[in-house]
């Protein structure tokens, strides 16, 4: 089991072996790509044919895309590095791709930065033939990456004011809900009556207010 199983090309022969391993899990399309296949190329090979990639894992969290250029152009000029990042937190996975000019200048780049420590961590590289290298390994490695306030997004589609139609829905799923309550409290044998959501819908939930003539 290789670092770079997501997204790598494989023959037919390796195809069946990967399949014995992963056993029952279902394989997403982005997994493997075959090389017996007839379909449109998958790969960069014909895009960026004499060009090199490199893997970079063990990444720590603070070396992020800016700092990961500054230091790796010390190799050679580099065309495009993604530095994969969660979509949920926008934190760094800890692991990234370059893509360097120049197929000899990765190999050199991988060879010398493999187990190098950086911040307490041991780098892990591997030069990527251009033959294995998905089609999408750097979509959207241009565009700086955004990073989503879920918990603030949640709250606001919480709080919206809800139209009759889904407070009608909310209440039918909380009544179904009550009315299943009391059936399992009856199941049990027990004689318990409780107010429950049924009472509570039945009430109006308008707010009035006495007149000043009334306290007088």
């Amino acid at each position: 089991k290789q670092w770079y199983q997501r997204r790598v090309a494989i023959t037919a022969g390796e195809y069946k072996s990967y399949l014995s391993k992963m056993g029952k899990r279902k394989l997403k399309s982005m997994d493997v790509i075959s090389l017996e296949s007839k379909e449109q190329d998958l790969t960069l090979e014909n895009e960026y044919k004499g060009m090199g990639v490199v893997y970079v894992g063990h990444i720590p969290k603070s070396f992020q895309e800016k700092e990961m250029r500054s230091f790796f152009e010390q190799f050679g000029d580099i065309l495009k590095l993604r530095l994969s990042r969660s979509k949920k937190t926008a934190q760094s996975k800890g692991y990234a791709f370059i893509l360097f000019e120049d197929a000899d200048v990765a190999k050199i780049a991988a060879d010398t930065m493999n187990n190098y420590i950086l911040c307490g961590r041991v780098l892990k590289c591997q030069f990527i033939p251009m033959n294995k290298v998905h089609k999408d390994t750097f979509k959207g490695s241009g565009r700086e990456f955004r990073s989503i306030d879920w918990q603030a997004k949640s709250k606001r589609a919480h709080n919206r004011i809800k139209t009759i139609e889904e407070h009608q829905k909310s209440v039918k799923r909380l009544l179904k809900s009550d009315k299943k309550r009391r059936l399992r409290i009856a199941a049990l044998g027990i004689d318990y009556e409780f107010p429950g959501y049924a009472l509570t819908a039945s009430k109006s939930s308008r707010i009035t207010f006495d007149s000043p003539e009334a306290e007088d």
